[in-house]
């Protein structure tokens, strides 16, 4: 910022304002008054409304692209501005506006077009004046950025596994995803801090209801403020609320964002006013904020962001203290023996360059570092670095690359490697919502918002038309969709992907199935494939003793073992499939229903015509023999943590997921009836997520553990709903 704040000094006051008519020089010099009391958007509006007349004024093109180049929402913005100061300055007279070449460097470097930009930063260099002390910082920078932009193509062409064999060590896609509209704003977002097994988000954002709507006079730009949100039943975060309130701070003209939290969730660090507070919660209540490290004196100037280790015993701050390497730092303390912190230690040249470093980021293991830094070969902006401590010393960082990294800044990233899933945040150009954006990433992908379930029902080569069926979500009682066996048999309904359906099956001449489903996690858009096969089973006396029914689900695209198999070694599937032109590799997983008839009257006249006085319906999945029985986790009143007697349990379940790899499990969470529906759904999540966390630490994959939570929905004692026995987690095997 100092070095922009130069560079518009200097343009100001060297270019002149030469249009053709009074009225742009009357919009220009109000823009000129409102630009110097730091009203932007009002500057802008009248720089605007002077190029409409004269759209040929260098001096005014060059302000409109330096308001635009401040802020990040739209800094791609300005480079056919600072292109046109250059083309209408007039020959021989590049020296009164060369600081546009400055602008449209990095500009073309967002833009990811790095020979153009060199071109342009050494165009800016050939005019600055070697002897001047002034000029030294920004030579420094222009020829860093030189330097990123000779590294950065290698960083971009990077196989496309490349960011997870650096994560985890082995090559693995990486999705990456912008929380969406609830959460990011056409205004900055970032620093988001993830709480509840990832159920609740805190961020920041600088948006109109930041600080009661108060601006920064400096910047124009609204106060930092902390937002709160959670995620509602269907996966989606609710509409963020302010948070700060809860942290005892009044409103003011200062920025509060927040940090980080401790692994027990319990100590929210905070930064105010030039520093980082702590605050500790009880009840879900929020403590009065301190000043963190009370016997760290050796720092006491800007701190903008800490990080604890997740034992407690590492604290990494971030300062641009005298004596550093140049730019903000990061630090670590050590705690001692006593309690208190050690003198805060620089981390050295390894990780701290002469520009600026941010938001560091432990790993649970104590010795691998996520970092941000503008200083390393990078893409541009804040790139997030690794670095592992090992045999004393820091190893060289490596540049996570794409998708991670963009050209504009990328920060204030977590990962949790028991789930693999990470958030960051960043300004990257032309994706988004405008500046500042929040994202997630993991190495499976999102689910695309709906699939096609095409199907089809044949009986002894005889197509059905008529039949009804009724989906019913499993995670919404009651939510049902409906269709119906056209004359050729087929039928088509859209449903959401990984998610379990009680599925109702009514075809004419016999009695109604029922059966259940889940659909698959998809990351593309393609066609489920269903078969329906009914039949009936004669006794000796040639009448219909029971029924029997297939269902023939070919769901999957990746190759599975343990009860998959490939749908193309069943012709009928196979061909059904060819009919919708898909060649691709599909799989699929049987399930098998049977109804016998205890008591039935058979018309003899039409043997199909069947009238049951008793119906014992047994469902079964093909793959699912031997299963052994599930435990029930109870909970005590309000709470969500696991009773000790438990353990035994949990660990025997644990060995027993270990030894079988083809089992999944879904863990449902449970609460009584009193409180309100939303706090009790939350209440359930968390009940589900700790039994997910206790399995996950005993060596269970995460991608195996679905949890559910169901608020008060399900109750295991219906006419006492506030019985012990509804405060529970049901764990089921999904196989």
């Amino acid at each position: 910022m100092r070095i922009i704040s130069f560079l518009l000094l200097l343009c100001s006051t060297n270019l002149f304002a030469a249009d053709g008519g009074g009225s742009a020089k009357k919009f220009v010099r109000k823009g000129d008054r409102q630009f110097n009391k730091s009203n932007l958007q009002k500057a802008q509006q009248y720089y605007l409304k002077a190029l409409a007349i004269d759209s040929t004024d260098s001096y005014t093109n060059f302000q409109v692209g330096a308001i635009y180049y401040l802020s990040d929402s739209f800094r791609i913005r300005s480079l056919p501005y600072f292109i046109k100061t250059i083309k209408y300055s007039g020959s021989g007279v590049d020296d009164t506006i060369i600081d546009a070449y400055y602008y449209i460097g990095n500009c073309y470097v967002l833009l990811k077009n790095y020979p153009a930009a060199t071109k342009a930063f050494n165009t800016y260099i050939g005019h600055i004046d070697p002897n001047s002390r002034v000029d030294e910082t920004i030579m420094q920078e222009i020829k860093h950025n030189i330097e990123i932009c000779t590294d950065a193509p290698g960083i971009i062409n990077r196989s496309t596994d490349s960011a997870g064999n650096i994560l985890n060590k082995k090559p693995g896609m990486l999705y990456v995803k912008n929380l969406g509209g609830a959460i990011n704003t056409p205004y900055a977002e970032y620093a988001q801090v993830l709480m509840n097994h990832d159920s609740t988000i805190l961020f920041t954002s600088r948006r109109p209801t930041s600080q009661k709507g108060k601006k920064d006079f400096m910047t124009d730009q609204y106060y930092e403020d902390i937002f709160i949100s959670h995620i509602d039943s269907d996966g989606h975060w609710e509409t963020p609320s302010v948070f700060s309130t809860q942290l005892h701070f009044s409103s003011g003209k200062d920025n509060l964002a927040s940090v980080t939290i401790t692994s027990d969730g319990n100590t929210l660090f905070i930064y105010h006013n030039g520093r980082v507070w702590e605050s500790h919660v009880k009840n879900g209540v929020w403590s009065k904020p301190e000043k963190i490290g009370k016997n760290i004196k050796q720092i006491r100037r800007y701190i903008p962001s800490v990080f604890l280790s997740f034992d407690g015993q590492k604290l990494f701050l971030v300062s641009d203290r005298d004596g550093g390497m140049g730019g903000k730092d990061i630090y670590e303390s050590d705690k001692q023996s006593d309690g208190k912190w050690s003198t805060p230690k620089n981390l050295g040249p390894q990780i701290n360059t002469p520009y600026d470093e941010d938001a560091p980021y432990l790993m649970p293991d104590n010795k691998t570092l996520y970092f941000s830094s503008k200083g390393h070969p990078g893409l541009g902006g804040f790139d997030i670095f690794k670095s592992v401590y090992e045999n004393g010393q820091w190893s060289t960082p490596v540049n996570l690359g794409s998708p991670i990294n963009s050209t504009g800044d990328d920060i204030y990233f977590t990962y949790d490697t028991a789930i693999q899933r990470g958030f960051f945040s960043s300004s990257r150009v032309n994706q988004g919502y405008g500046n500042m954006d929040i994202y997630s990433f993991s190495f499976m992908c999102d689910n695309i918002d709906s699939a096609k379930l095409k199907g089809e029902i044949v009986s002894n080569g005889q197509h059905i038309p008529s039949a009804t069926i009724m989906l019913t979500d499993m995670r919404h009682h009651g939510k049902t969709v409906t269709t119906q066996s056209d004359a050729n048999g087929n039928y088509s309904v859209s449903l959401k992907p990984e998610v379990s359906y009680k599925m109702e099956i009514k075809i004419p001449g016999y009695l109604p199935y029922t059966t259940t489903i889940k659909t698959p996690h998809q990351c593309d858009a393609y066609n489920l494939y269903q078969l329906i096969n009914p039949s009936y089973i004669t006794d000796s006396l040639y009448q219909h003793a029971w029924q029997i029914l297939f269902v023939k689900n070919a769901f999957y695209r990746n190759v599975k073992t343990a009860g998959y198999k490939n749908a193309r070694t069943d012709p009928t599937l196979s061909a059904f499939i060819n009919n919708h032109n898909d060649t691709a590799a599909v799989w699929e997983r049987d399930s098998m229903i049977t109804v016998t008839y205890t008591k039935a009257q058979v018309d003899s006249i039409n043997p199909k015509k069947i009238v049951a006085t008793h119906i014992d319906t047994t469902t079964h999945l093909v793959a699912s023999k031997g299963i052994p029985k599930m435990p029930v986790v109870y909970f005590a009143f309000n709470k969500h943590r696991i009773d000790k007697k438990y353990y035994s349990t949990l660990d025997s379940l644990a060995m027993v997921m270990k030894s079988n790899s083809s089992y999944k499990l879904l863990i449902e969470g449970n609460t009584d009836t009193r409180g309100k529906a939303s706090y009790n759904k939350r209440l359930s999540v968390l009940r589900a997520g700790a039994v997910a966390y206790y399995l996950e630490h005993k060596g269970v994959k995460a991608n195996r553990i679905h949890i559910q939570g169901n608020g008060k929905r399900h109750l295991a004692v219906v006419g006492d709903g506030s019985s012990a026995l509804n405060r529970r987690d049901d764990i089921i095997i999904t196989q």
